[in-house]
Formats: structure tokens, C-alpha cells, sequence
């Protein structure tokens, strides 16, 4: 495994904390290329999968798009375009709230349930191959002090 330094080829830092904080922007864009590569077969992108994962959870109740917004990964995401192209692609569907009109929830399709059910690659990344580098202890570690950093 080359070190951040051997990748992109920078052996001088103004400190840890610079070299840390690349590392982790570094790492961040890495994991989102292999999460898009794994999820290119599925045509789906990277937010309309965490979309669906969402709405895995809630299933088989709906969720009101607000709902959804806040707990995306990607908060800059446009959730009605991403809504729009999911509806298209027949994985969710809309229907009007049952005690409110004025709020249109979000359910996960038959389609949409099997898409997710297809796609074992992106599982496979954090069930099998991350747990080869990282194990238990490196994960809560890791987890923790990114936690820490976020403050």
C-alpha cells in the first residue's frame, strides 16, 4: 500500500494536521470512485443509491422528501431532481399523503427493492474488502477521530 506522500508525489507538509486533512479529502474521492464504478452497472448514481437506502429503512412506509434531504450523505444534492430521475427509472414512486395533501411521500417500487437487493458490489466494498485493511478496532478508531474532527 503507497502512503499519501508516494501517490501524489509531496514529500513536504506545512504540518501533520495539512497532511491529515489531504488524506482525508484524498481517501474521500478514492471510496466515491469505487462506489460509482460498482454502481455503474445499476445505471444508478451514488446519491440515488443512498436515496434508496433510505428508503429501504422506512420500508414499506414512505418518507416525505424533507425527510429524505436530511439524512443524505451529500447534503448539496438537488433531492427533487434526484427524486424526478428515480421516479423515471420506476425505483420510487409518489402518492399523496394520507393525512396531509400537502405532502407528497416517497416509496420505494418492487423495481427499486430489487435493484438494491442486486447490488452487492458497494456492499461488498464495506463488508469484505475494507475489513481486510482496516479491522474492528482501526474502524471505531477511525470513525471516532473523524468524528473528532468534524468536532
Amino acid at each position: 500500500m503507497k502512503s499519501l506522500q508516494e501517490e501524489i508525489q509531496q514529500r513536504k507538509w506545512q504540518n501533520d494536521q495539512q497532511l491529515a486533512l489531504i488524506n482525508v479529502l484524498y481517501t474521500y474521492h478514492w471510496l466515491k470512485d469505487q462506489m460509482s464504478e460498482a454502481l455503474r452497472p445499476y445505471k444508478i448514481t451514488m446519491q440515488q443509491y443512498n436515496v434508496l437506502r433510505i428508503l429501504r429503512g422506512s420500508h414499506p412506509q414512505g418518507m416525505a422528501a424533507a425527510r429524505i434531504r436530511e439524512r443524505l450523505l451529500d447534503k448539496t444534492s438537488d433531492v427533487s431532481r434526484l427524486l424526478d430521475r428515480l421516479v423515471v427509472n420506476n425505483l420510487v414512486e409518489r402518492q399523496a399523503s394520507k393525512e396531509d395533501k400537502r405532502i407528497t411521500e416517497i416509496y420505494l417500487t418492487l423495481r427499486g427493492l430489487e435493484i438494491l437487493g442486486q447490488i452487492r458490489s458497494v456492499d461488498k466494498l464495506h463488508k469484505e474488502q475494507l475489513p481486510k485493511t482496516l479491522n474492528d478496532e482501526d474502524a471505531q478508531l477511525l470513525s471516532a477521530l473523524l468524528d473528532k474532527m468534524r468536532g
